[in-house]
């Protein structure tokens, strides 16, 4: 283990949570529920009945992609997490590029949920309620903001335990109806969901599609982040980490396949693309009254991911505070809790602010597909960098560890299913206005990170030097308690 040369820190809760907490970060930052009645329901123009191909090659592409990020995890155990990884693997001036892509994505998380929320709840209100007041969806995303911040500011034992129950309903929920409208259709079930000819252009629709189902798979790295809080994180964080990949892209091909069928293979694109809340609407007719359950299970799977965003967000800016790449005051904790306060108030502010902002300009629906789609092309550049560093790291440093399948073709794979929907959404079928404003924000943002990485390893390397830090490893050694002292 390395010791600190840049001062005394102070140390979160290490080894305080359990593979079930881990785990759950990563399947409830996924949003199983919320993704696939909104997130897949974007993809549903493009891809069409061919939804469930295009959500699966997103499965195949996450999955190369977990498992890089799981064979680093392995050896790095970090609040960094994937800037620690590149940063090891490739370089400092890759672990600074996807720090800066990170503080674009992962602080969005939680904006584009507390939109959602608002819309969800502002809908059920006005047309089963009566309630109609139609900017009601603000008065929501107050009381979001509030129920993530009670979770996220006490002790991390206590929102990831919440992650755990919260998660389980949402997935229980989801897949019975899933299976309640396969099992109600079984004269009707073909492989035809799975031709690309099905959709909007055949192919092009297909990877198009794949860009907001890869949007439903974000998260999946989420337990990276708490590789400092986790008991034998080397074991621990890679297996969350392609577990959740693996269970929740198999729930999400589940549910897409299901909703084809569910709703009529011929009248599916009408069904999902004319009814604002799909999903409601079946369980409304194939459980009746039952479709309340459903609705709880949107709500609880928008408050469930929030949480595993502020827990993600927080301990990377932790940790960029730490490596004095962030204000110092983000690496304060808190006496008694042992989380990141200031970074939780300041996440918290931010994210009200920007949903407030947003959803006063465009709407709460058109808001959230905003900012989702800036956060989508970000991420993907950094899974896509993490898998490159998997690869140079195992030819290069662990010769004798190196396994064809887990460190080439597998990051490979991921490399490339990854170039396809970044094509579609930038060159050949680019989002019209305002999503499209998503896509310069997302570029512009980028190159401006090549163009700080540069600037910064060639004139300032020495602020790049505890980019590879690994603060804590294994259970039992640390090192001392870090106090920020004033720049």
């Amino acid at each position: 283990m390395e010791a600190s040369t840049g001062g005394r820190f102070e140390h979160l809760r290490e080894h305080s949570i359990g593979l079930p907490q881990v785990l759950f970060q990563s399947i409830t930052h996924m949003a199983p529920a919320a993704a696939v009645a909104y997130s897949i329901f974007i993809s549903v123009p493009y891809s069409q009945q061919a939804l469930p191909l295009s959500v699966g090659l997103a499965l195949i592409a996450c999955i190369c992609a977990a498992t890089a990020i799981g064979q680093l995890a392995k050896r790095f155990p970090s609040a960094g997490g994937m800037y620690t990884y590149t940063a090891k693997t490739l370089g400092p001036w890759a672990g600074f590029l996807v720090a800066w892509l990170f503080i674009l994505f992962e602080p969005l998380v939680a904006p584009f949920l507390y939109l959602e929320f608002g819309w969800a709840m502002s809908d059920v209100f006005q047309n089963s309620i009566g309630w109609h007041y139609s900017g009601q969806w603000w008065i929501w995303v107050v009381l979001m903001t509030v129920i993530v911040f009670l979770l996220t500011y006490r002790d991390i034992r206590l929102s990831t335990t919440a992650g755990v129950i919260l998660g389980a309903f949402e997935i229980l929920i989801f897949g019975a109806l899933a299976l309640w409208m396969i099992f109600s259709n079984t004269g009707h079930l073909n492989l035809q969901p799975f031709n690309p000819h099905h959709a909007a252009g055949a192919w092009s629709g297909v990877f198009k599609g794949m860009v907001f189902a890869i949007l439903a798979f974000i998260g999946f790295e989420a337990s990276a982040p708490l590789g400092e809080e986790a008991k034998n994180p080397r074991r621990t964080v890679p297996r969350a980490v392609v577990g959740s990949a693996i269970a929740i892209g198999i729930f999400y091909v589940l549910c897409s396949y299901a909703w084809v069928f569910g709703a009529g293979f011929d009248s599916f694109v009408k069904q999902a693309t004319t009814n604002p809340d799909p999903w409601r609407s079946l369980a409304k007719i194939f459980w009746g009254g039952g479709w309340v359950l459903v609705f709880l299970a949107i709500c609880n799977s928008i408050a469930a991911n929030s949480n595993a965003a502020v827990n993600a967000a927080t301990r990377v800016f932790y940790s960029l505070a730490r490596n004095g790449l962030a204000p110092k005051r983000l690496g304060h904790v808190h006496e008694r809790f042992r989380t990141p306060d200031v970074a939780i108030i300041g996440m918290s502010v931010f994210a009200l602010v920007l949903s407030l902002l947003f959803g006063w300009k465009w709407g709460a629906l058109v808001g959230f597909s905003l900012i989702a789609t800036i956060a989508v092309p970000v991420v993907i550049v950094v899974y896509m960098l993490v898998c490159a560093g998997c690869i140079r790291y195992y030819l290069r440093d662990r010769r004798d560890a190196f396994n064809p399948f887990l460190h080439l073709l597998l990051p490979i794979g991921g490399i490339v299913l990854f170039f396809f929907p970044l094509y579609y959404q930038f060159y050949s079928a680019p989002p019209t206005y305002p999503i499209k404003y998503a896509n310069w924000v997302a570029a512009a943002w980028t190159i401006l990170g090549i163009i700080l990485t540069v600037w910064i390893s060639m004139s300032r390397p020495d602020k790049l030097e505890d980019m590879e830090r690994v603060y804590v490893d294994d259970e039992g050694e640390r090192t001392d308690a870090w106090v920020p002292t004033p720049a």
